[in-house]
């Protein structure tokens, strides 16, 4: 019969770490995010190097899956891969939790991954595209700023005042740049709010990084 441990290990580190303690299966699942972030830069600079139509400054990074673009599948598996990755961070996360509000920010969170899965699924050109763009983005959000919440009614002044801070700001920014010198092109819109979740994962992950190293010590 598998025990949590195991399957993390199975989803999560399929290398050969057959005979790492259970501390460190669960230092993976909270690092599993962040670390993997280059993987999807993978799949963007060579969904670019199959589209040299393609401009930074004037498109949109979905444009790389779209049906004009050539190859998309390698930009909309580079999606759904991490969608995937983050999926099983949030359950990472939610294995740490100490309060109902972290589990709550965790949901969210892992929402965020299915709704990045499904703009893999749902390319550029397609209806549910933009619905499930847009709210990859808000749940993200929305999960950095509840999880910042429960950390600051613990008394984790730093950590929580960054997450939340990373959780409110990107909206209001977002419109205040639009209204005032505008933004270039949706594609550094995408990058601009990608940047603030991918700090939010890090600081997550720093976090309970240091709660699982201080309950198996």
């Amino acid at each position: 019969m598998y025990t949590k441990t195991k399957i993390l290990r199975v989803l999560l580190r399929p290398l050969n770490e057959h005979n790492e303690s259970f501390k460190d299966t669960q230092n993976s699942v909270t690092d599993a995010w962040p670390s993997k972030l280059p993987s999807l830069s993978v799949a963007v600079y060579f969904a670019a190097s199959c589209n040299p139509w393609w401009n930074f400054f004037i498109g949109a990074f979905s444009d790389l899956g779209s049906p004009r673009a050539t190859n998309p599948w390698i930009f909309n598996i580079g999606l759904m891969t991490m969608g995937t990755i983050i999926a099983l961070y949030s359950i990472g996360i939610l294995w740490s939790v100490e309060t109902k509000l972290e589990g709550f920010a965790s949901g969210l969170l892992f929402v965020s991954g299915i709704f990045l899965f499904l703009i893999g699924y749902y390319p550029s050109g397609t209806k549910p595209h933009t619905f499930v763009s847009t709210w990859f983005y808000l749940q993200s959000f929305l999960a950095s700023a509840f999880l910042g919440l429960a950390l600051l009614a613990k008394k984790e002044k730093l950590f929580g005042s960054i997450l939340f801070l990373l959780g409110i700001l990107p909206v209001p920014l977002g419109y205040l740049i639009q209204f005032t010198i505008g933004w270039p092109s949706v594609a550094v819109l995408e990058l601009a709010g990608a940047l603030f979740i991918e700090a939010s994962a890090l600081t997550a992950s720093i976090y309970f990084l240091r709660i699982v190293k201080a309950k198996t010590t």
